[in-house]
């Protein structure tokens, strides 16, 4: 059953709790703000940790200041050679400029080059990969997070990458590299709002650049070119023999990432040019016909070195062989070392991992991270009857190892400081395993993974691509366990969610009813699951302006779970967090001060005095008795979280730096309405 979203959404009016001094805050994702406080808060119903957001001063700043000589340009360009011509047309000085190519023909290595001279005299060089818009975005997110670190996990992604585009729009000394677009189409967001600086973009499209860039159209190198590169690479230990080097770069085509790997199999085993050769000319004539996934030009040529280089490494280390073919499924920059250290011990992995790298078929980071080329990804992922290394039942089976491990590492809630940050060096890896698996081949683990990813997307405030998700989640669901599973009908109310994110209220509550309604049926009246979306009902109502109806609900599903799962839970703290912001609401402030207090002495009891959620329960109080007139308590208290969140997370915690930023008590005090304990995920 697919979302009938009907109906638009009401003017919701959960401007609340008043605050002083006029300041007031009313509608979904209201503001309010007063005196010198320099913070904002958003009063969203669902946030990542329950808190009103408080953010520094120079987060108000519309076009940041930035530490000058900022770098991010992928290393690896050793064996650089050649491309005079194209480096000539670089330093002409064009504001954005294209490098078109097919697939391992060096687009980026020569974009790494060029970029890598450029550092000195530009306040910053920064490389993102752009194959899709959202990698774009990503990219702009964290350009903004390496300017002002301060602001990582303050600010949701959209406003950081605003942050960027203001930034790029006040500035010119600056370069971006956007490698490996799609489509000319997705660039149109930036383009429109940047007009200073230099663009340098990589692609494989030749098409749809007239009129936005100049296009630099990059040939495989010349011979000799090619052979030098091989030459450098064979022989950067030592003398070797170099016979037979022109003759194996024509038949590789000269393409670049198959010389490459060529020549790194040849300086790995001691094997001459004339050998590798020879050893190609025994594989089967079909070989040389492969077509590669996604009909990826240069396939043939990397999957002849594939072969080839498989055929040692597999022969002494089987794990290489399934280590390539997972990779395959993953995004192809900075895999996490946990997703592959679930395939086998540590040091086989590292072992295996070393093997590949030093025959070029991958990178490896300093901190760990393994990047692989998408062109050797492609081979990996598609099946070939003469290739023992890429039979469909080992790219099946790896494909499944592959979400075994993004299960196991992608944490199970989205709400605190490090599962978010988890997250969001999960999520590329996670969104391309979605694309190249494909719905057909949900299971049950897939969509447990995929609707975690969604309420990552929709904490992060992609509710347009998270509705996506859950809808995903809810057909899978619906084909597996059946319409009326109540994992199913859970997964509904990840839609509703994002309807509500969006201001559509009032769609939202009719599909949260329907889940009620439809968790009562199949679980009972008295289901920890029912009185939990009861709850989450009541906090829509409330942004609707029901609060009545909202407290009743909250008092009722309270009631129910303390019965049920006792209370000191964290689905019973939930709904009693949320009962005291309603009572907020109501202006019944002593009956809120006594729910925030039970709430915190419940959650340090659970989670200790120092966690994060204690200490924003801890926060919310601050308010409540400076708001009834309990200065002097609301002060000291105020101290007390600051000195605990210093010394329990450290200086460097999201938490220490809000309130650092705040310096005193009486920056805490104009809040709309206090936010919803973000979900993490829907369920107990």
């Amino acid at each position: 059953m697919s979302a009938d979203r009907t109906g638009t959404g009401g003017g919701a009016t959960g401007g609340g709790s008043g605050p002083a001094d006029g300041v007031h805050a009313s509608g979904d994702r209201a503001v309010a703000a007063g005196g010198n406080i320099g913070w904002v808060s958003t009063g969203d119903h669902v946030t990542r940790i329950e808190r009103a957001t408080l953010l520094p001063p120079d987060a108000l700043t519309a076009a940041p200041a930035a530490p000058r000589g900022l770098v991010n340009v992928p290393r690896g360009q050793a064996h650089f050679v050649g491309r005079q011509r194209e480096l000539a047309v670089l330093d002409e000085g064009l504001d954005i400029v294209v490098i078109c190519g097919l697939g391992g023909v060096g687009k980026s290595t020569l974009a790494a080059r060029w970029a890598s001279g450029q550092a000195a005299g530009r306040a910053l060089v920064w490389w993102i990969t752009a194959e899709s818009r959202s990698e774009l975005d990503a990219g702009l997110v964290g350009l903004a997070a390496a300017q002002q670190p301060a602001l990582i996990d303050v600010l949701p992604p959209e406003a950081l990458r605003e942050r960027a585009l203001q930034w790029l729009s006040a500035h010119d000394d600056w370069l971006l590299v956007l490698d490996d677009v799609s489509a000319a189409a997705d660039l149109a967001p930036l383009l429109d709002r940047v007009r200073g600086g230099r663009i340098l973009i990589t692609t494989r499209q030749t098409g749809g650049w007239y009129g936005i860039a100049r296009v630099l159209t990059l040939e495989v190198p010349d011979r000799a070119e090619s052979v030098e590169m091989f030459t450098r690479i064979l022989t950067h230990t030592g003398p070797r023999d170099t016979s037979g080097a022109h003759r194996l770069c024509a038949t590789l085509g000269q393409l670049p990432l198959a010389v490459a790997q060529a020549a790194a199999y040849c300086a790995e085993t001691g094997t001459t040019p004339v050998e590798y050769l020879e050893q190609l000319g025994t594989y089967p004539g079909e070989l040389y016909e492969i077509p590669v996934e996604g009909g990826a030009e240069g396939g043939q040529a990397v999957a002849w070195t594939w072969r080839l280089t498989l055929d040692r490494l597999v022969a002494a280390d089987p794990l290489t062989g399934t280590i390539l073919r997972v990779l395959a499924w993953w995004a192809p920059d900075r895999i996490p070392r946990a997703l592959l250290d679930r395939l086998a011990t540590p040091f086989a992995v590292r072992r295996a991992l070393g093997r590949l790298a030093s025959h070029s078929m991958l990178t490896l980071h300093e901190d760990g991270a393994v990047s692989v080329h998408r062109l050797v990804q492609g081979v990996a992922r598609t099946p070939d009857g003469n290739d023992p290394h890429r039979r469909a039942e080992d790219i099946a089976a790896a494909r499944l190892l592959a979400e075994e491990a993004l299960e196991q590492v992608a944490p199970t809630e989205v709400a605190g400081v490090s599962e978010w940050t988890a997250w969001r060096e999960l999520f590329p890896h996670v969104e391309a395993y979605a694309q190249y698996a494909g719905a057909a081949a949900d299971t049950a683990r897939t969509a447990a993974l995929i609707e975690r990813a969604a309420w990552f997307l929709m904490e992060g405030g992609d509710t347009g691509r998270a509705e996506v998700w859950f809808e995903r989640v809810v057909t899978c669901r619906e084909r597996v366990l059946g319409a009326d599973h109540p994992q199913t009908v859970l997964a509904r109310e990840g839609v509703a969610q994002c309807w509500s994110r969006e201001g559509d209220l009032a769609a939202s509550a009719r599909y949260q009813r329907q889940v009620v309604d439809d968790l009562t049926r199949l679980l009972g009246e008295e289901a920890a699951e029912t009185h939990l979306a009861r709850g989450r009902l009541a906090v829509t109502l409330r942004h609707l302006g029901d609060n009545d109806r909202a407290l009743a609900l909250l008092e009722g599903a309270l009631a129910g779970l303390e019965r049920l799962l006792g209370p000191v839970h964290r689905g019973t703290l939930r709904v009693r967090s949320d009962l005291g912001v309603a009572c907020q609401v109501a202006g019944r402030l002593e009956r809120a001060i006594a729910e925030h207090e039970r709430t915190l002495a419940g959650r340090t009891e659970l989670l200790g005095f120092a966690h994060p959620d204690t200490l924003m329960s801890r926060l919310h109080l601050v308010w409540l008795y400076d708001a009834v007139g309990q200065t002097e308590r609301a002060a000291s208290e105020f101290a007390a979280v600051a000195d605990d969140s210093l010394r329990f997370l450290g200086d460097d915690h999201p938490f220490t730096l809000h309130l650092g930023h705040l310096g005193h008590v009486g920056h805490v005090g104009h809040v709309g309405h206090v936010g919803h304990v973000g979900h993490g995920h829907v369920g107990m």
